[in-house]
């Protein structure tokens, strides 16, 4: 399944190394200049000191890689995307520790979110325990929830740090997006034979047309018949043609969340993260079949009207 393939599964770490080469190369762009004294071109004058990039890029890499991880232990995919939405209670907590202030709305709505994500993920341990009796899944699934845990506490506390580095420093989102994905290329070295064989594997998959690809979109009543017949005959493994439309979805949202990093504070960071974690579920149920439980149901609807509730809460004077 495509949705499965894209959200998990063992070639995340290609996913993900192609994401943050992606996103590396669009943002050198954008942090390079050409002195008139020099006739090679160097990277802008940072804004914010080496040592917090730095900093930063070692969090977001261990939460992607524990993220990654954890989808190799019975861990599911509706359930991954209503753990995560957990971030909120992490983020009020750290908040409170740093003196931030929350409305009582605020605090409801983030106690619906955490029952929420504790009823879903008691609802897949049960179903994990009745197909899997002396497997070893439930012990899996424990190692998957640490995991999970891990990640969720590093990706709250990555939200906080920057959210306190723009407010230092200045709300250069493009700068904080190219360094925390370019400073992190070096590490995918760790990963290398896993992400070599997975390009094999990528090469080996079966071959899409450019025709089909650009039959689901209207740009192919705007090509030529030879143009047209051109498509029909050039091919892209498969697996590369889904590759190419995560990176393109993943820059926009990855965009999207380091420029509202800039101006908003961690925890509404963190409810946007969530409608967008909702849609998400919605589409990996009803399109790709994932397993999907009544208490996943009932889990994800708290942590959607939390979600919204905690909008309504909201306001000028809600926290500082």
């Amino acid at each position: 399944l495509i949705g499965s393939y894209i959200f998990g599964g063992c070639c995340r770490n290609l996913f993900t190394l192609a994401q943050f080469l992606f996103i590396s190369c669009e943002g050198l762009f954008h942090n390079l200049e050409f002195p008139s004294s020099s006739p090679f071109p160097r990277l802008k004058k940072r804004t914010v000191p080496a040592h917090r990039w730095f900093f930063m890029v070692l969090l977001f890499f261990t939460v992607s890689v524990l993220n990654n991880i954890a989808l190799g232990y019975n861990i599911s995919v509706p359930l991954h995307i209503i753990f995560r939405s957990g971030g909120l209670i992490v983020s009020l907590i750290l908040g409170w520790a740093i003196g931030k202030r929350y409305s009582i709305k605020q605090v409801i709505a983030v106690v619906m979110v955490t029952m929420g994500v504790i009823c879903a993920t008691i609802s897949s341990a049960k179903t994990n325990t009745k197909e899997g009796e002396n497997s070893g899944s439930m012990t899996d699934y424990v190692i998957g929830i640490t995991l999970l845990s891990i990640a969720l506490v590093l990706s709250s506390f990555m939200g906080l740090y920057q959210e306190v580095t723009y407010v230092k420093y200045g709300s250069n989102w493009r700068e904080g997006l190219f360094y925390t994905h370019f400073l992190a290329l070096p590490l995918f070295l760790i990963f290398y034979s896993d992400i070599k064989g997975q390009i094999l594997e990528f090469n080996q998959s079966i071959p899409l047309t450019l025709d089909e690809i650009f039959n689901v979109s209207p740009i192919n009543i705007y090509l030529s018949s030879g143009m047209n017949s051109v498509f029909k005959t050039c091919t892209i493994p498969r697996s590369w043609a889904y590759l190419i439309m995560n990176i393109l979805t993943q820059y926009f949202c990855v965009g999207g969340v380091h420029r509202l990093n800039s101006i908003a504070t961690a925890l509404t960071l963190n409810l946007v993260l969530n409608l967008r974690k909702f849609t998400s579920l919605v589409i990996s149920v009803w399109l790709f079949d994932n397993d999907f439980h009544i208490g996943m149901a009932i889990g994800g609807l708290l942590v959607f009207f939390g979600t919204l509730l905690y909008s309504f809460g909201s306001n000028k004077n809600s926290s500082s």
